[in-house]
């Protein structure tokens, strides 16, 4: 590997770091960054909606003159296509991978780096990508557009969230045996790159997948078989039936079990105090300096403590901002470590109901920090949720469905946001009671 590839490579990562995206994740070994592997997970408004789809890029000697070779990854060990440019064997036709045909213009060039790649991939996944296959006719093909939407949609829940999440979690218990399928747990083991960040997106999304069941659900029966579209053929399809009732429950089986996991935390950070952990000392000192910094500032909007002296449990109030919906709340967050954070990220949830575009009905905060490993920025980035007057318009940070319809809807459906908020911080105080 060459000096200027490795400059090349490592001015592409930094520059990516420094403008996290919601929906683009990297993780590499810096002793060889010549592999990446990705996860984009699906725009919403689309079949894809907010599943996490993993791929690998394997750079060549003479990049950037000549692109990375790009394999997806989430293919149902080979036996789905997820559209019509993704393969079930993991090719990935885009022209500027030199993989397809393009018009002039779209092939690859230095110009191309690892994010313009990415956003590529996720352009495939549209609300439409059956429009994907070459030579399809707009007009004969309209009726079929969404058979084939239907299916991709059931798959992405299927295979990119419940069997992805039911391999992170492990082998299934005779309680939830019927409903685990481990044949994919033999792929992906607890320790996958990005099986924390998995778990903590799907905290985050899981009412929106269980709202994407119940309205398909209602659309197609459990049992019908797939739409097989005329490109499809061979092992390079999409094969299979319904199954909504199925993969309702299985959903809520991960949910629980991911909760009892951050119980479990809860439990072994008594053995991590007892031993005196590295991490269990440094969570205490940043207690201690986020503490210092709080009163040296008076800001007066945050107070934080230990629960029972623990410093891998944390909570922290939340005071409203004056004069915003939230004037006059008080909000108690709760993080919970793990003794290796930070590569294991901190599970949050706010105590006091919260009603917020970007926080889940059961108060799972959608954030993102630029320092995972300083607690002060997740305090600040929470923080900021409530003190901002505008909540993002990407949305995918959008994990309140009702609160996201109301806030960018009508005037009339934005007052009607505006009033729970108020609600919300209003009655806020009854818990601290």
């Amino acid at each position: 590997m060459s000096n200027a590839v490795t400059l090349r490579l490592t001015k592409e990562l930094s520059e990516f770091t420094k403008n996290p995206d919601h929906q683009l994740f990297l993780h590499y070994d810096e002793s060889n960054i010549m592999t990446i592997k990705a996860m984009i997970t699906g725009p919403p408004d689309t079949p894809y909606c907010l599943g996490q789809f993993e791929f690998s890029l394997v750079f060549p000697k003479d990049y950037p003159t000549a692109p990375p070779k790009v394999t997806a990854l989430t293919t149902n060990h080979g036996r789905t296509r997820f559209n019509p440019n993704i393969y079930a064997g993991g090719r990935v036709c885009l022209s500027i991978l030199g993989t397809w045909r393009g018009n002039a213009g779209e092939q690859w060039s230095s110009a191309h780096g690892i994010t313009s790649i990415l956003l590529s991939i996720q352009s495939l996944m549209s609300d439409m990508p059956y429009r994907n296959e070459p030579g399809h006719d707009l007009e004969k093909d309209m009726s079929k557009l969404e058979p084939y939407n239907q299916k991709i949609r059931h798959e992405t829940i299927r295979i990119s969230i419940c069997d992805r999440l039911e391999g992170f979690l492990g082998t299934p218990t005779a309680s939830t045996s019927a409903i685990f399928e481990p044949l994919y747990a033999n792929s992906v083991t607890s320790y996958d790159e990005f099986s924390d960040l998995s778990k903590r997106l799907f905290l985050a999304y899981y009412d929106i997948y269980q709202h994407t069941v119940q309205k398909e659900s209602a659309v197609v029966s459990d049992g019908t078989p797939f739409y097989r579209a005329p490109f499809e053929f061979g092992g390079n399809k999409m094969d299979g039936k319904f199954g909504y009732a199925s993969l309702a429950k299985r959903l809520e089986v991960i949910k629980t079990a991911i909760e009892r996991e951050t119980l479990e935390w809860i439990s072994q950070s008594s053995q991590w105090i007892k031993d005196s952990t590295r991490m269990s000392s440094n969570l205490r000192r940043q207690y201690e300096q986020i503490c210092e910094y709080y009163r040296e500032n008076n800001t007066g909007g945050v107070e934080v403590e230990l629960v029972e002296d623990n410093p891998f449990v944390w909570t922290f109030t939340l005071f409203g901002k004056p004069m915003s919906n939230y004037d006059g709340g008080m909000f108690k967050v709760q993080m919970v470590f793990h003794d290796s954070f930070p590569d294991i990220q901190p599970r949050v949830k706010f105590l006091t109901p919260m009603y917020h575009v970007h926080v889940t009905v059961d108060g799972v905060p959608f954030y993102a920090v630029g320092k995972p490993d300083d607690v002060r920025t997740h305090i600040i980035a929470i923080t900021r949720l409530i003190l901002e007057d505008e909540p993002s318009t990407n949305p995918s940070t959008h994990v309140n469905l009702e609160a996201a319809k109301l806030h960018f809807g009508t005037k009339e459906q934005r007052r009607e946001y505006n009033r729970n908020a108020r609600r919300c911080a209003s009655r806020s105080t009854e818990y601290f009671e």
